[in-house]
């Protein structure tokens, strides 16, 4: 009787870091999503009291903090997707990076698509890091 001699694939340790640092980051995106709308009016508050708060707050930041819950969930939808890719990653699926890199690119969109601010490229250069990271390693992913 011959046996099946499964082979395991191991998980490069760049693309473990690449995920956990992931992880970490759609995490906090998450927590973030879900508290901003909750205390923004008691931030924009807050810091327009601050003596020399226009010197501490751009007029892209009380954009922000204003978008409201429709915009939030929209990035918490984007966010959970980026966080799928990686789980998917993480266990050496193709498919999450095509989760990642569409949920990422959604994400730097947003800002303009939903609040009508202008592209911020200087914020494309992590997302596309990262994106580039992953995709080295997409030969080792089923």
């Amino acid at each position: 009787m011959e046996e099946q001699v499964t082979e395991v694939k191991k998980r490069p340790q760049l693309l473990s870091i690449l995920c956990v640092l992931t992880f970490i980051s759609t995490g906090l995106g998450i927590f973030t999503s879900l508290l901003t709308p909750m205390i923004s009016d008691y931030l924009v508050e807050f810091i327009t009291s601050m003596p020399g708060y226009e010197q501490n707050l751009t007029e892209e930041g009380l954009i922000m903090l204003k978008a409201g819950w429709g915009y939030y969930l929209v990035s918490l939808v984007l966010i959970s997707l980026s966080l799928f890719g990686a789980i998917k990653m993480w266990k050496l699926k193709r498919i999450g990076f095509h989760f990642y890199t569409i949920a990422n690119l959604l994400l730097f969109c947003l800002p303009s698509i939903f609040l009508g601010m202008d592209f911020n490229l200087i914020g494309l250069v992590l997302p596309g890091l990262f994106i580039g990271l992953y995709a080295i390693h997409l030969k080792q992913m089923n």
